[in-house]
C-alpha cells in the first residue's frame, strides 16, 4: 500500500514537472526594432539654427531658425503647429499636409518627409527616421 502511494506521488510530481507549457521549442515573442538614438536627444535648443535631429515624446516646443512651433505626437504622427496653421507628418508617409497659408510637399529619405514654406519665409524640411506611438525622431533642416 505504501509502495503504491509512493509510486502515485512520483508519477504526479513527474507530470507536474513536465507539463504546464504550451510553447513550441524555438518559439519566441516578436519584438519591434529598437529605437535609434537621436543626434541631439531631447535638446530642442539644437534646432534654433534650423538644423537638428531630435527625439520628441508627446509634446515639445521648437524654434526652427526663428519660426516657433509646438510639436505633438500621437499614433506615430507628428503635428507641428505655428501661428499660421499646422503640418502633419505620419510614419506611413501618407499624412503630410499644411493647413493655413504656405505650401507643403514630400521630402526624400527616412520613413516620411515633408517640406514647407510660407510666402517670403525659409524652407523647412522635416524627415521622420523613427515613429512609434507617441514618440518620433525627426530631422529638421531650414534653408
Amino acid at each position: 500500500m505504501i509502495a503504491r502511494g509512493a509510486t502515485g506521488l512520483v508519477l504526479l510530481l513527474t507530470l507536474v514537472a513536465c507539463g504546464g507549457s504550451d510553447e513550441k521549442p524555438g518559439a519566441s515573442t516578436p519584438t519591434s526594432a529598437p529605437m535609434p538614438a537621436a543626434k541631439d536627444g531631447e535638446s530642442y535648443a539644437a534646432c534654433v539654427d534650423g538644423v537638428c535631429e531630435v527625439l520628441i515624446r508627446q509634446k515639445a516646443a521648437l524654434n526652427l531658425g526663428g519660426d516657433k512651433f509646438t510639436a505633438t505626437v500621437a499614433d506615430g504622427t507628428l503635428k507641428l503647429t505655428d501661428a499660421k496653421g499646422y503640418i502633419t507628418l505620419s510614419k506611413s508617409g501618407g499624412g503630410a499636409s499644411r493647413s493655413g497659408g504656405g505650401s507643403a510637399g514630400g521630402a526624400a529619405g527616412g520613413l516620411a518627409g515633408v517640406s514647407w514654406s510660407d510666402q517670403g519665409g525659409p524652407l523647412h524640411i522635416a524627415t521622420l527616421s523613427y515613429a512609434e506611438g507617441d514618440t518620433v525622431i525627426v530631422n529638421f533642416t531650414t534653408k
